[in-house]
């Protein structure tokens, strides 16, 4: 299970540095592109556990179809993932599945490692700039709690925070209703 915090963030160079002077690698920078797929009428009722969204992510050449469903925990997700060779054709298929494609996000994305933590530093088009630390783990309350702490030990304002993914994010902007969920 993937465990992810996001903060929102001024200057992605400045903390790209301080990052990199605690120990942080960092690899490629993508432009992505995710499309995000739910049920037809999802949009009447409120999210929460178990609710899922599908996710086909362009990034280059590579192309994902991901699964991701809502665990108790803002930010815990279960995560089922595969490539796929034609996105149109994804599409298409889960489109003729009932599925309707609610919002597409725009990003350019840094990855990087700091120790345990995936850090990656990213521009929304659509929502802004964003710090965010993931890690695998069963350990959901505790994995979020060591996020936390980096967060904090490198200036993360908690105000800033966001435990929510982007695509609660721009759901929530879209007027989608989430709940049941810490």
């Amino acid at each position: 299970m993937e465990v992810e915090v996001k903060a929102r963030v001024k200057d992605l160079a400045a903390l790209k540095a301080k990052l990199e002077s605690m120990g942080a690698k960092f690899g490629r920078t993508a432009q992505q592109r995710d499309s995000y797929f739910k049920p037809k009428g999802f949009d009447k009722k409120p999210e929460g556990p178990g609710s899922w969204i599908v996710r086909i992510r362009e990034d280059g050449s590579k192309r994902t179809l991901t699964l991701k469903a809502l665990t108790e925990v803002l930010g815990a997700w279960k995560e089922y993932e595969t490539g796929i060779d034609n996105s149109e054709q994804a599409c298409k298929l889960l489109e003729t599945m009932g599925l309707t494609n609610t919002f597409t996000l725009n990003k350019i994305r840094i990855y990087g490692k700091l120790g345990e933590f995936e850090v990656l530093l990213d521009d929304v088009k659509e929502l802004g700039k964003y710090l965010e630390v993931a890690l695998e783990s069963d350990e959901k309350d505790k994995s979020r709690e060591k996020i936390l702490k980096l967060m904090k030990g490198i200036g993360v304002n908690e105000k800033d925070i966001e435990k929510r993914g982007y695509g609660e994010i721009m759901g929530e902007k879209l007027g989608h209703r989430f709940g049941g969920m810490r």
